[in-house]
């Protein structure tokens, strides 16, 4: 299935990513669908290195994903 372009009430064209106070993650979301994920905690060199991937490319706008079906 493919889930957004625009057959969804939502616009938006990233994911959300939701925290718990301590940081950890307990959400990724895609319009309202939840999406699944992992939470890999990662040293400073590669932080750093992805906070400078963004700004020197930053990513594409995401229009949908496709989903499988549980059936």
């Amino acid at each position: 299935m493919r889930y957004g372009d625009d057959k969804t009430i939502h616009r938006t064209q990233q994911v959300n990513v939701e925290l718990d106070k301590n940081g950890k993650v307990v959400s990724v979301w895609f319009r309202c669908m939840t999406l699944p994920f992992t939470q890999t905690i990662v040293d400073n060199s590669r932080a750093e290195e992805m906070i400078n991937a963004y700004k020197i490319s930053p990513p594409k706008s995401l229009n949908a994903v496709i989903v499988g079906d549980d059936e």
